[in-house]
């Protein structure tokens, strides 16, 4: 049996470049200071606030919202399985490493195609892409100056 780690499910030790370039994808949605906790192996955002707040930049339903208020409270939610598999994606990711889908630094899961046009979120459906690739398909996804129709 598999055993997954933190490193399995989460982009960790973000850089400050890479952060930047990475979130230049969402200027209409995140502004403010803030700085990466991580990024789930699907793209999405956890965000600290100063205050220490933790925000999430949901990349698959185009959602930004805050989830916690406190860093306490944000562990005690990482560190829940059922959060983990809502969040994380965690069963899918334990699906992927037995097929042998595993990103590489800089990579990530993707959909093709990504949920908003109508993709299932299922194993079928991913693919590994640079995380940047992956930053800008979500953003273009739920973007108003890229209609859908």
């Amino acid at each position: 049996m598999i055993q997954l780690t933190w490193d399995d499910l989460l982009i960790q030790n973000i850089t400050a470049d890479d952060a930047i370039a990475w979130m230049a994808e969402w200027p209409e949605v995140v502004a403010g200071r803030f700085h990466p906790v991580f990024i789930s192996k699907f793209g999405d955002w956890f965000l600290r606030r100063p205050d220490g707040a933790t925000e999430l930049l949901d990349v698959l339903e185009g959602t930004h919202s805050t989830i916690a208020s406190t860093t306490t409270e944000f562990d005690a939610m990482v560190n829940d399985v059922q959060w983990q598999e809502e969040h994380l994606l965690s069963w899918l990711v334990h699906q992927l490493h037995e097929d042998g889908k595993i990103p590489a630094d800089g990579q990530c899961y993707g959909f093709a195609p990504h949920p908003r046009l109508g993709g299932p979120i299922d194993r079928a459906n991913v693919m590994i892409l640079e995380i940047i690739v992956w930053q800008t398909i979500c953003s273009q996804a739920f973007n108003p100056t890229y209609p859908l129709t």
